[in-house]
């Protein structure tokens, strides 16, 4: 995609989001502001182009979650050009429901269960890392971050987790929701959103 294509579907997602979503709105302001305040005189679009991915790679790409019978409720996809790469994400997850499936399979045969909620590395490719999550009433939760992001410490992302967890809870306690049904709540993609800005 060339540059000036880049600059005319950022600004049609900044136009979306802040149509419905406020909070995006902000986040996705604030991600310019801050690649472009660090060198406000750069003229060179494939620097600029630079600045604007280190920015963006602090972002989580996807966010999932999926049900105790293993069906999704929701998932997110960010700084997704095609459906191509959405399918891919949407693969990712599935795959890493077996990992999670083993991983609570073997805390369940320990004669005290004390693990962590947190499962944390489920797997990770050359291009993205897959962190998981799953919760007493095995929903789970899974958050796939590019492989770029070093930055990113253990805790944060656990941090995050508890954060999704109990925006989930919120969504899930509003009594116009069906238990089961996948989540088309704005709000809960408005929390999503704002709480994987932090990462």
């Amino acid at each position: 995609m060339s540059q000036r294509g880049k600059v005319i579907h950022l600004y049609k997602t900044l136009l979306y989001m802040g149509r419905e979503y406020p909070k995006g709105y902000q986040y996705f302001r604030t991600r310019l502001k801050r690649a472009f305040v660090k060198n406000k005189t750069e003229t060179d679009p494939e620097k600029i182009d630079q600045m604007i991915n280190h920015e963006s790679r602090k972002m989580a790409v996807c966010v999932a979650v999926i049900g105790k019978d293993n069906s999704p409720k929701f998932i997110k996809i960010y700084q997704c050009a095609d459906e191509a790469a959405a399918l891919q994400f949407h693969y990712k997850v599935h795959t890493s429901i077996d990992i999670i499936e083993e991983k609570l399979n073997v805390g369940n045969k320990t004669t005290v269960d004390i693990r962590d909620l947190y499962l944390g590395l489920l797997f990770a490719t050359e291009e993205y890392k897959i962190y998981g999550y799953a919760t007493n009433t095995k929903i789970k939760f899974v958050i796939v971050l590019q492989s770029s992001n070093v930055s990113i410490r253990d805790n944060e992302i656990k941090t995050t987790f508890k954060k999704l967890h109990a925006a989930y809870s919120n969504t899930v306690c509003n009594p116009f929701y069906i238990p089961g049904d996948e989540i088309k709540s704005k709000s809960f993609d408005a929390s999503v959103l704002e709480i994987m800005s932090v990462i």
